[in-house]
């Protein structure tokens, strides 16, 4: 993604919390968002706003593993992920001199960062945490639309936390990735295969291909994918506005 998409994506995601907000009564959190609380409802609950083709769900660098009380606390999902990141070297003039070395050297990573993942509680205590922060998010409120739709037109989904992670953990199934071209090699990912889709609907890997995101782990997930996944496991829907709809234990969002 090139430095003035990321900016475009990022004001459009910032367009559709103001959108959010207004439309439910509630309040942009003017913070970092780094806890995911994108927007405050009246009752002080927190909704993580999600709308595009894909959500980036992190973007974490090494310190940023190495401290997060969270992750740390997750076995060893943190301590994987560093060591995906030090499969490569420091200096990307180096990688790009020998690529192979690296993508060898992280091969053995990935398949333990999957090993460690498909624990069900594991999994799931993932989930929490990456797309919720712990918890320090209530909701996950969806827009399919563009950003650039005028606010009457826009309709958001909202799904309580708890069963997001359920639908989602019950849905996938964790693999490494597989080379499909020449020039490709096996498990440089951790993929999200859906039963729902029968396809890939996200990924877990170590960003190498750019020098502002040189050894990052990017965790991501197809919006419309997640969605269905949602909407076909998670029953009790209820219109709560005119552009709100609510699903399972968010549907007492607004009485």
């Amino acid at each position: 993604m090139s430095a003035d998409h990321a900016s475009e994506v990022k004001r459009s995601g910032h367009r559709n919390e103001y959108d959010f907000a207004s439309l439910i009564g509630g309040q942009v959190n003017l913070g970092s968002h780094i806890d995911k609380k994108d927007v405050i409802d009246a009752q002080h609950r927190s909704h993580s706003v999600k709308a595009g083709t894909w959500w980036q769900i992190f973007l974490y660098g090494r310190e940023r593993l190495r401290t997060n009380t969270i992750f740390q606390g997750l076995g060893q999902i943190a301590d994987i992920m560093i060591a995906c990141i030090d499969a490569y070297p420091p200096d990307r003039a180096k990688y790009l001199a020998d690529p192979l070395a690296a993508k060898e050297r992280l091969q053995p990573h990935m398949r333990r960062l999957r090993s460690e993942l498909i624990n069900p509680r594991t999994f799931q205590a993932f989930l929490n945490k990456a797309l919720f922060d712990g918890g320090n998010a209530d909701y996950l409120s969806i827009f399919l639309g563009p950003a650039s739709a005028p606010v009457d037109d826009k309709r958001f989904h909202i799904f309580h936390k708890d069963d997001v992670v359920s639908a989602l953990a019950a849905d996938v199934t964790l693999r490494n990735s597989k080379a499909r071209r020449k020039g490709e090699m096996d498990d440089q990912k951790v993929t999200f295969l859906s039963k729902l889709h029968r396809k890939n609907i996200g990924e877990i890997e170590d960003r190498h291909d750019g020098a502002v995101h040189y050894r990052e782990m990017k965790f991501r997930l197809n919006a419309q994918s997640v969605f269905d996944i949602l909407t076909a496991s998670i029953a009790n829907t209820k219109q709560a506005r005119a552009q709100a709809t609510t699903y399972g234990r968010a549907a007492r969002l607004f009485r």
